[in-house]
């Protein structure tokens, strides 16, 4: 039994040094994990734009596909995520209206009326752009919505799309393109990233192109 009570006495326990060492690693290798997975976060923040602009993308051919021409009417093409407004990163759409043609009775626009395009629910020019959530599935011309979710109070409005994200006048096949855009406020690495024109941005084009013009992280 004695022996057994040296032996426990005779074993040696952490230095100081040594303790002090293990946790310098720690935080070393924290350093180094924390910002990674941070930015993992914000890359998969980002799928959400990705597929909200596919979306749009599939709209806006069925409505071309219907009508020869692109517009910003999204509701009345069948693009609403206004009801997941509250789960969203991304504001989406466009920002800035184009006359069609500049008439409701000739040319592109003229032609989708006798096709049967609904002037009212999809007006010649400008197309409108409500703010305030309740509005966003419930007003066809709605050509942008905004996100519900952020960064602290950094939250990503219809002013967060740039404006350059916008279709063409429609007036002949050379002009019938588009160009829509989602920003988001995706990370907290930097203050400047939650203001609109800094924040994470993607766009797409009638080629079904996606361009992240800006990661945001």
């Amino acid at each position: 039994m004695k022996s057994f009570f040296k032996s426990l006495k005779r074993q040696d326990g952490f230095t100081l040094v040594e303790l002090m060492v293990v946790v310098a690693i720690i935080g070393l290798l924290s350093a180094v994990a924390v910002p990674n997975f941070k930015k993992y976060q914000a890359k998969a923040k980002m799928s959400e734009a990705k597929l909200q602009l596919s979306a749009l993308y599939t709209a806006e051919s069925a409505f071309y596909s219907d009508y020869n021409m692109y517009a910003q009417c999204l509701v009345y093409m069948g693009f609403d995520p206004g009801p997941e407004w509250a789960n969203r990163y991304y504001a989406v759409g466009f920002t800035t209206a184009v006359a069609i043609d500049g008439s409701a009775t000739t040319g592109a626009y003229g032609a989708a009326v006798n096709s049967g395009l609904n002037a009212a629910d999809c007006p010649i020019g400008n197309n409108g752009a409500a703010g305030a959530a309740a509005a966003q599935s419930n007003t066809n011309p709605t050509r942008s919505f905004p996100a519900g979710k952020g960064i602290g109070s950094a939250i990503a409005s219809v002013g967060y799309i740039d404006a350059t994200a916008t279709s063409g006048t429609q007036a002949t096949q050379a002009t019938m393109t588009f160009l829509a855009g989602a920003g988001g406020v995706i990370s907290v690495d930097q203050a400047a990233f939650g203001v609109a024109g800094t924040s994470s941005y993607l766009e797409i084009n009638q080629a079904k192109v996606i361009a992240v013009r800006r990661n945001g992280f």
